[in-house]
């Protein structure tokens, strides 16, 4: 029986008409686990270690790391966060739980990403976070308001991940719902996890 940690799928959805089936797990996250299967080669202590503390520096379990690097086949240089992901609340400025923005503030050597609500401007929004987390967004991009066709999903994440010349691969979608999974599908991302498993507790509201 292999060693290889489980794969991070992303949790299951509804397929629609738009394109690929939104159904876990992907023909992409097969194809990718495969060839992480494949490809693995024993690890050496120093490469275990390094790992381990990268690991550390995303805030992420060992374990949860290890299966996302297996997964994607390189390290994550970027986070993106869907508009729901970090548990904001808009009453006279915008507030988050203390314990995300903690996680997010321990987080090292890492773009922080975002996505905007459908209905607010992408630079504001990105102004308003930075402000409410104390932590510096990469940047900043509207959210789909709804599924697209699959190349309107794909340019949609890309106008996201271009300015910083990052491969979809070396990217996490931290969201749930049939849009988080469209993104992550069509942009071909390294990962996608829920806020809960992202964040573990600190998610509570």
């Amino acid at each position: 029986m292999s060693d290889l940690p489980a794969p991070v799928f992303p949790p299951a959805q509804p397929g629609h008409n738009r394109g690929p089936s939104l159904d876990s797990p992907s023909l992409l996250a097969v194809a990718r686990w495969r060839r992480a299967k494949a490809d693995r080669k024993p690890q050496s202590g120093i490469a275990l270690r390094m790992q381990l503390r990268r690991a550390g520096e995303l805030g992420m379990a060992p374990g949860s790391y290890l299966a996302l690097r297996a997964f994607c086949g390189t390290d994550i240089r970027a986070v993106v966060f869907m508009p729901d992901a970090l548990g904001l609340r808009l009453a006279r400025r915008l507030t988050l739980p203390d314990g995300i923005r903690g996680r997010l503030c321990a987080m090292r050597d890492v773009h922080l990403l975002c996505f905007a609500p459908p209905e607010e401007p992408s630079d504001l929004f990105r102004a308003d976070l930075t402000e409410a987390t104390g932590c510096a967004f990469s940047g900043c991009a509207p959210c789909p308001p709804s599924l697209l066709a699959w190349s309107e999903a794909r340019a949609a994440a890309r106008r996201l991940l271009d300015p910083l010349r990052l491969p979809g691969a070396a990217v996490l979608l931290v969201g749930s719902g049939e849009i988080a999974t469209q993104l992550y599908g069509a942009a071909r991302l390294g990962g996608q996890m829920s806020p809960a498993e992202f964040f573990g507790s600190a998610s509570a509201l």
